[in-house]
């Protein structure tokens, strides 16, 4: 379930680690679509989603709502405001952490810079992007980098009733994916793939191979 792809994406603008609010955002989710939590009744009267990615389009069609029922993630879209029965793009959210002090030494005094400001903690809460899928009828509209920027405020805004600190991801390990999300403001938070594979269970002089990397946002950046 950690493992987060994003398809049929837009490339935007962002500043080095630093939020910089983009004119464009929202242009097309606020203006033809409307917000929804994905649900069974939803799925049963809305036209079948595809973003192009087998796994994807079958687990928001068969997993995500028994992923909710479960308490381990609740997903929701955005629909068309003409044809309320075509899903747009569909996301997936739940509760995660950062955790400092299980980090390697240079990405903990990294971290901790970051964070300590306020009383310190072991681990800083944040909110996983665990799936993100756009409808492959709306590719090259830049609507994955608008349902990023609205998670983003979503979790910033007086509707939050927990704290957030950080938004995750845990980004498939491809070119165009890690481009995506370090477009969109994220950062590794390992300083390489061998530190990375490390810290995971992997055994020096082994292979390094993997399938996915830890990425952040502070939403702090974006009161800077």
């Amino acid at each position: 379930y950690r493992r987060t792809s994003l398809l049929c994406n837009g490339s935007q603008h962002f500043g080095k680690g630093r939020y910089e609010i983009r004119k464009e955002a929202f242009m097309f989710l606020s203006s033809q679509c409307f917000f929804s939590e994905l649900t069974d009744d939803l799925l049963s009267t809305c036209q079948p989603f595809s973003c192009g990615n087998e796994d994807l389009d079958d687990f928001f069609k068969n997993d995500a709502t028994r992923y909710a029922y479960y308490l381990m993630g609740k997903s929701y879209c955005f629909r068309k405001n003409d044809d309320p029965t075509k899903i747009v793009c569909a996301f997936t959210v739940s509760n995660d952490s950062i955790r400092i002090y299980d980090l390697p030494r240079s990405r903990k005094d990294y971290m901790k810079s970051l964070t300590h400001h306020e009383k310190p903690l072991r681990r800083y809460p944040g909110i996983l992007i665990g799936r993100l899928g756009v409808n492959k009828d709306f590719c090259g509209k830049g609507i994955g980098s608008e349902v990023i920027d609205f998670i983003k405020g979503w979790f910033m805004s007086h509707d939050n009733k927990s704290g957030c600190r950080f938004v995750i991801v845990d980004a498939i390990n491809a070119p165009e994916v890690i481009s995506f999300y370090q477009k969109n403001g994220f950062q590794s938070l390992f300083t390489s793939e061998e530190q990375e594979f490390l810290y995971t269970g992997g055994k020096k002089g082994q292979q390094i191979k993997m399938a996915t990397r830890l990425m952040y946002f502070d939403l702090l950046w974006m009161r800077q």
